[in-house]
């Protein structure tokens, strides 16, 4: 009998829902931030007697794309080392009772103790502190933010039919793009070979050497 009412008010609880929805901006509103969740835990961070509080959460794709293009500059090993700085000065979202990610505008410019005191966006101001952290508290903050980042792809993965992860479809649309790229590229390359061989080009240059 429990079981029959225990259904009973799931089924009006869903009814109800299709009946009074809620309205399209609300819905639209409600995907802003999807998908982004802080870290469960309170990390606290003790060193050389500080002590210092922090949350960290997985970044908006947004956000990833930029860390990489800031870092662009560098390469190899000094590349992978600055990404991970400028994802982790991204994914900190609360320290020390502050919500970085909800601060009003005017509330997001600090002084740089990196830069004499000058005044800048609280992100890039991380970014140039976390530079000047031990590489063990680096590897170690990027391995929870990895930790956390995987575990929410496992949850929402199981969550999914298993044909999710990658199906024949889509198998297919990454080798049609790949034949595709491979034959542009080819094309490339005989065009610039073809260009180097041709008479006419080799024709001017030699009148101009002469003159």
């Amino acid at each position: 009998m429990d079981n029959v009412r225990q259904a009973q008010a799931e089924i009006d609880a869903v009814s109800s829902e299709e009946v009074n929805p809620k309205s399209l901006d609300e819905i639209i509103a409600g995907l802003k931030g999807f998908g982004i969740e802080d870290f469960e835990e309170i990390l606290t961070i003790k060193t050389k007697g500080r002590e210092v509080r922090v949350k960290i959460s997985n970044i908006p794709t947004s956000d990833e794309m930029s860390a990489t293009l800031a870092a662009e500059e560098f390469k190899g090993y000094s590349w992978v080392k600055r990404v991970k700085v400028e994802i982790l000065s991204r994914s900190i979202s609360w320290i020390d009772g502050w919500d970085i990610r909800n601060l009003p505008p005017e509330k997001r410019y600090v002084s740089d103790p990196t830069d004499k005191g000058a005044v800048k966006d609280i992100q890039v101001v991380l970014r140039n502190l976390i530079m000047g952290w031990g590489q063990e508290l680096l590897e170690v903050l990027w391995k929870v933010l990895m930790t956390h980042s995987q575990r929410m792809e496992d949850r929402m993965r199981d969550e999914f039919p298993d044909s999710a992860t990658m199906t024949e479809v889509e198998q297919r649309l990454f080798e049609q793009a790949r034949k595709q790229i491979d034959e542009t590229n080819k094309v490339i390359v005989q065009e610039a070979v073809a260009k180097l061989y041709d008479p006419e080009l080799d024709g001017p240059l030699e009148e101009e050497k002469v003159s």
